[in-house]
């Protein structure tokens, strides 16, 4: 931390206070129109954007740790977890649970599944292991330390999906958790899913497939006719899965779920933490947290009634024709590639510039640039944007490779951005 610790002692303006914000927001990289594709903040369209935003603020300062109570915003949190569980074909005997933000929804389900072990796996010693691909999310692993458990991470195939039968080998007679990505955060490939599933069934485990990216675009994607592996509770061994609705499900952040195949798995979701032995009766909420905007609540269901399957659809074709463009801009420059995938991520790299400096190049330019650095990608995601954005983004790229490959842009950039 920087600056006074000193408590401001004297009221000011609003006026000074909302010009301040401005200020202080116009310095922020993800809030700018160019980090559209970059920052995985995804708004939909203008339209979609306003209902969001209205739906938000007309629950502004409402709190969902009370939803089961209330009778407006409980019927609209119950609409969203059912339509949810019926998007992942998880049918009357689904259940699901409202959350934060995918790292809880993975946290939860880790949780169940610590819960579920002891109660049908009692030749399991603790710590109880997890196995899963090296591409799977870092929430795993902060659950994992939370909740005692042991990671075990696998090194991917060279397609950088799952290595199905290393998951198989890696398994022993503490494991009790597998884990597959649909698709995973790092490169937008969705891990082969049924044969993980397979795995499970032949040791027992409890599956979870995070979904967190593709929860609400794969079954759009499927509606329209793209050919994916099955993904979701259609496989009789995938026991929960995590789905984020302010990803493409276009809802306010923080805005999540996770999904259990049945009520009798959901119960392990509240063991140990439906607390009745203190002074105020049962204290039970969805989630890790107990406070969260009932706001998100009002802001998901308000988009996912607004678009509907048609809605939803739509912006799932016109994103993929977007995404089309960028990689056909991203690769008419210099030697970037493309890795294709099964998802809106774009991620690209150069097998003979500085991937550092690329980087670089990108942060000198305004961008946020996310990705992964082994191997080093750049993943922009492909957003319904007007064609103006797309453009400049390509127009930057095309001078960045050109600067790294002269040697005028260096790393210094990033190295500053990311506090080396």
């Amino acid at each position: 931390m920087t600056g006074s610790t000193s408590f401001p002692k004297l009221r000011r303006t609003r006026h000074e206070v909302e010009a301040d914000i401005r200020q202080f927001k116009s310095l922020d990289m993800c809030t700018k129109p160019n980090n559209r594709l970059m920052t995985g903040i995804h708004k939909g369209s203008q339209q979609v954007h306003e209902v969001c935003r209205a739906a938000y603020n007309e629950y502004f300062h409402t709190n969902a740790v009370l939803a089961d109570m209330e009778q407006g915003l409980g019927q609209m949190q119950n609409d969203v977890l059912r339509w949810t569980v019926g998007l992942l074909n998880g049918g009357a005997e689904g259940r699901a649970n409202m959350m934060v933000g995918g790292s809880e929804s993975i946290f939860c389900a880790v949780h169940a599944a610590r819960e579920w072990a002891r109660e049908n796996l009692p030749n399991a010693k603790e710590p109880y292991e997890i196995v899963m691909p090296r591409t799977a999310h870092a929430a795993f692993d902060k659950a994992a330390h939370y909740l005692g458990l042991k990671m075990n991470r696998i090194a991917a195939g060279s397609d950088f999906r799952a290595d199905v039968d290393a998951l198989d080998s890696a398994v022993t007679p503490n494991t009790i958790m597998i884990v597959g990505s649909a698709p995973c955060w790092g490169f937008g490939l969705v891990d082969p899913i049924p044969e993980i599933a397979s795995v499970a069934e032949k040791h027992g485990l409890w599956m979870h497939v995070d979904c967190c990216v593709g929860g609400f675009l794969l079954p759009f994607m499927e509606r329209l006719g793209m050919t994916l592996p099955v993904f979701d509770f259609r496989l009789e061994a995938v026991s929960s899965i995590s789905a984020d609705l302010h990803k493409h499900g276009f809802a306010a952040k923080p805005a999540s779920t996770v999904s259990y195949r049945s009520e009798a798995l959901q119960k392990y979701h509240n063991t140990g933490v439906a607390i009745d032995n203190w002074q105020c009766g049962m204290y039970k909420s969805h989630g890790v947290v107990g406070s969260r905007p009932g706001s998100a609540v009002a802001a998901a269901w308000a988009v996912m009634s607004y678009l509907g399957e048609e809605g939803y659809m739509d912006i799932t074709r016109q994103t993929f024709a977007i995404k089309e463009k960028m990689i056909a801009g991203i690769e008419s420059i210099e030697d970037f590639k493309v890795l294709r995938n099964e998802s809106l991520l774009v991620p690209f790299r150069s097998n003979s510039l500085e991937m550092l400096n690329v980087f670089g190049g990108l942060v000198e330019r305004g961008y946020f640039p996310w990705g992964t650095f082994d191997p080093m990608y750049v993943h922009p995601s492909a957003e319904p944007v007007d064609e103006i954005v797309i453009d400049q983004f390509l127009g930057d790229l095309a001078e960045i490779g050109q600067g790294v490959r002269e040697g005028v842009i260096t790393a210094e950039a990033l190295a500053t951005y990311i506090g080396n």
